[in-house]
C-alpha cells in the first residue's frame, strides 16, 4: 500500500512539474510586439498620418536599410540565420509602422507613428534593440535631428 502512495505522490509531482514547464514555455512563446512611438502634431489630418506611415514603412523596407540594421546588431547570430540577407528578410517580415496614440509629457494622448517589431516574449530584449536602431533610420528619413540620448 505504501508503494502505491509513493508512486501516486511521484506521479502528481511529475504532472505538476510538467504542467508548470509547459505553461512557462507557452507564456514565453506568446507574441509581444515592441515599438517606439513617434509623436505627431495633433492637428495633422488622419489621411496625412496614414500616408506618412505608408511612406515611412516603404523607406524602412528598403534592402540597404534592413541590411545595415542587420549588420549593426549582428542579427544573423541572434536570429539563428546564415546571412545578413536572411536576417534582413526576417526583419522585413516582422517590422511594422502603424498609426496610434502616445502619452504626451503635458498629459493626455497625442497621435503617433508606432515603429516596431513583432516578436515573441522571450525575444523582447532583441526586439527592443531592433526598434531603437530603426529609429535612427527614421530620423534620417524624416530629416529630423535626433533627440539626445537622455530623451530617447
Amino acid at each position: 500500500m505504501q508503494r502505491w502512495i509513493v508512486f501516486g505522490v511521484v506521479a502528481v509531482l511529475l504532472v505538476l512539474g510538467g504542467g508548470g514547464f509547459a505553461y512557462r514555455t507557452y507564456k514565453q512563446n506568446r507574441p509581444q510586439p515592441i515599438w517606439v512611438p513617434l509623436p505627431l502634431n495633433p492637428e495633422t489630418p488622419a489621411e496625412k498620418r496614414t500616408e506618412l506611415a505608408a511612406d515611412l514603412k516603404k523607406n524602412l523596407m528598403k534592402p540597404e536599410v534592413l541590411l545595415q540594421v542587420s549588420k549593426d546588431l549582428g542579427l544573423p547570430k541572434i536570429l539563428g540565420v546564415a546571412t545578413d540577407e536572411a536576417a534582413a528578410n526576417e526583419l522585413a517580415r516582422r517590422m511594422f509602422v502603424d498609426v496610434g496614440e502616445a502619452d504626451s509629457p503635458t498629459g493626455g494622448k497625442v497621435p503617433s507613428l508606432n515603429i516596431g517589431i513583432n516578436g515573441k516574449r522571450k525575444e523582447q530584449e532583441v526586439s527592443g534593440k531592433i526598434a531603437t536602431r530603426l529609429m535612427q533610420d527614421v530620423w534620417k528619413i524624416l530629416g529630423i535631428k535626433p533627440p539626445s540620448q537622455k530623451e530617447f
